[in-house]
């Protein structure tokens, strides 16, 4: 489990999220978190977790203008206020998940 806050931003770079499938995301407003179960595409596929806790924006489009798809192509960090950061998701179908968060907690069964 690696726990990432707007101090260690830069190191989720370290992981290579390329191709990786989303297959849901869950939202659970109340709570204000986001949980995105993914299948990993490395050296082999592996399933692994995104939570992110303390969300205070998220965004998820379906438009599919490149075609349908549900692999990530890229994934972005930016700073937000406060303690907060921003990941944005761009999607081989050309759609895009944005979150704003103050934790990303990335777990695999590698």
């Amino acid at each position: 489990m690696i726990i990432f806050t707007k101090e260690k931003i830069e190191e989720i770079q370290n992981i290579n999220f390329h191709d990786a499938e989303i297959s849901r995301i869950i939202c659970d407003y109340d709570a204000g978190t986001l949980e995105m179960p993914i299948i990993m595409d490395d050296t082999h596929q592996y399933p692994a977790l995104l939570n992110f806790d303390n969300i205070v924006y998220m965004e998820v489009n379906h438009k599919e203008p490149w075609g349908p798809g549900c692999y990530i192509s890229t994934l972005g960090i930016e700073n937000a206020e406060g303690e907060y950061f921003k990941v944005s998701i761009l999607l081989n179908s050309g759609d895009e998940i944005n979150v704003i968060t103050a934790k990303m907690i990335y777990s695999s069964s590698e």
